[in-house]
């Protein structure tokens, strides 16, 4: 559970985020910090994350000051990569409080090192939006759970070197219903990485689908 207390308020937009890799809901204070999320599900090099994971107290001019974190990241360990903490912040806001960022994260980030663990900033300028438009969209699928639809579906891109989205779903019937019931399977499939796309290009019914 996040250590920060998350404010039920109009002026930030706050939910949970539900999770595949930590199997809970995730606490987020901004849109960015669930996308920031999402993103994570979606790296492969991390293996879990932690909202507000822990608390920390620094002085600054003459008085202590507490800071909450926004995110942890663990990395898999055959990637000898240590934890690290992110703030996951707008840009606009970092150029507005400059000075006053630029002592806080100073300041922690020593604090941050000593302890083993790395210190980095996000901002939405990292983001590419169309790869969020589309994680975002695969990320609906992730807990469909009819194997037999998935298993033939597989089958049937394998016996192809590739083949878009409507090709297959004309594989298994030109009736539209009955294709309304597998195209979701074959999202799923994206999202599990069993079956690869051009995730940087706009996902649509005439993306390309390869066998991974």
């Amino acid at each position: 559970m996040p250590e920060r207390k998350i404010p039920k308020n109009y002026r930030s937009v706050t939910g949970t985020f539900p999770s595949h890799k930590n199997k809970r809901n995730i606490f987020y204070e901004s849109l960015l910090e669930r996308d920031f999320c999402l993103l994570l599900e979606f790296n492969d090099d991390v293996i879990s994350y932690e909202e507000q994971p822990f608390r920390l107290y620094y002085k600054s001019a003459n008085s202590k000051k507490r800071y909450t974190p926004d995110v942890l990241v663990h990395y898999k360990p055959s990637l000898n990569k240590i934890p690290c903490v992110f703030e996951v912040k707008m840009s606009d806001e970092i150029k507005e409080k400059k000075v006053f960022f630029e002592e806080k994260f100073n300041q922690i980030e020593k604090y941050i090192n000593l302890n083993d663990l790395n210190f980095k900033m996000f901002t939405e300028l990292e983001i590419d939006e169309i790869y969020l438009e589309n994680i975002m969209f695969l990320y609906r699928f992730r807990d469909l759970n009819n194997q037999d639809i998935s298993k033939n579906i597989l089958e049937k891109i394998n016996s192809f070197p590739e083949i878009s989205v409507n090709e297959l779903l004309q594989e298994f019937s030109s009736n539209k219903f009955e294709q309304m019931e597998i195209i979701p399977y074959i999202w799923q499939l994206v999202f599990l990485k069993k079956v690869n796309v051009n995730i940087h290009s706009k996902i649509t019914n005439n993306t390309i689908l390869k066998a991974s």
